[in-house]
């Protein structure tokens, strides 16, 4: 298993934000990040049953139900709106260990069917 994901090995917060900054610059092109500034800014440590519904069905094989990951989230700008920033939630799944990350995504505000969107910024376990 330690061979799955993105290597982020002795990477502090803001080390990882970095590494990451492309990913999202692929998603959403108007984001940058300031020079020392972290995209995350809480971090958590829970269970799979916990993010179930996060990790894609295809990977809980890789998983076992005491599996437990780091995950750090945040909130980023991606754009401006008549005058208000388009603000969104993003969070990084990584192993327990903070060495390796497995998935980036973005958590929408709910929609208008009342559901959250999370959707896959980026998959390090392909």
């Amino acid at each position: 298993m330690d061979a799955m994901g993105l290597c982020v090995t002795g990477l502090d917060s803001v080390g990882i934000s970095q590494k990451m900054e492309r990913y999202v610059i692929d998603y959403f092109p108007a984001f940058k990040l300031d020079t020392g500034q972290s995209m995350f800014m809480e971090g958590h440590v829970l269970y799979l049953e916990e993010i179930d519904g996060i990790v894609p069905n295809k990977y809980h094989h890789l998983f076992t139900d005491e599996s437990k990951f780091i995950c750090m989230s945040g909130f980023i700008t991606v754009g401006h709106a008549q005058d208000q920033s388009d603000e969104r939630t993003i969070m990084l799944i990584m192993n327990d260990s903070g060495k390796r990350a497995y998935l980036l995504l973005c958590l929408q505000e709910v929609d208008g069917t009342g559901e959250e969107r999370i959707f896959m910024i980026k998959d390090f376990l392909e």
